[in-house]
């Protein structure tokens, strides 16, 4: 099906691609430099490797042109397009997000097991109750990891160093990311659509 969404704000520059297509249609479509096939190939998994494509294809689709999509040593995803982007993929939906600024996108599937496992991204601080939305939940499990990728790989719990506000209508909040060196303040927007969850935290 290729790209269902672009949503271009002042911030940032949002794409969101729903993988139908099979392995070599997708191949077919990035015509991938020996480069980018070996580092697809480092995949196992085929379904890996089709959201690694898609992603490339996003942004290539951005630029209408082959750009090099490459990453840190602690596994950054960088792009001359973007100053910064994010990049995140459950089942067959992925995302890009690019921006001037720090930011973090995630996406989840629905997670039936989700409260059992709250516990261990849950501080005291959020006080959620066994009467919580089971949403709201899943909304902060994919805050956390977009704030966390912003972080470039740093050691921290997202139970004691991040923290998420309780989202307000619209789905919109703020969240923070505390240690004893810093403190970062982000915008956090949610979405949801169908069966996914999706967070953007964008550094205030």
């Amino acid at each position: 099906m290729a790209i269902i969404k672009i949503e271009k704000k002042t911030d940032y520059t949002l794409v969101i691609w729903k993988i139908e297509e099979d392995l070599n249609s997708l191949l077919n479509q990035l015509k991938p430099t020996q480069q980018e096939l070996n580092e697809v190939d480092k995949f196992k998994n085929n379904s890996r490797k089709k959201q690694n494509i898609a992603s490339r294809l996003i942004l290539n689709k951005l630029a209408n042109k082959k750009v090099k999509l490459h990453y840190s040593e602690k596994g950054v995803p960088l792009c001359n397009l973007f100053k910064h982007i994010s990049i995140s993929h459950s089942k067959n939906y992925c995302t890009v997000i690019g921006s001037h600024n720090k930011i973090g996108i995630d996406i989840q599937y629905y997670k039936k097991n989700i409260r059992n496992i709250s516990p261990k991204f849950i501080n005291q601080k959020e006080k959620i109750t066994s009467n919580d939305n089971i949403e709201i939940l899943h909304f902060i499990w994919c805050a956390k990891e977009a704030i966390y990728k912003t972080l470039n790989g740093i050691n921290c719990s997202f139970k004691d160093n991040i923290h998420v506000e309780k989202i307000k209508n619209k789905h919109v909040t703020f969240g923070y990311y505390q240690s004893t060196e810093k403190s970062i303040k982000y915008d956090v927007y949610c979405e949801k659509f169908k069966a996914y969850f999706m967070a953007i935290a964008i550094i205030k």
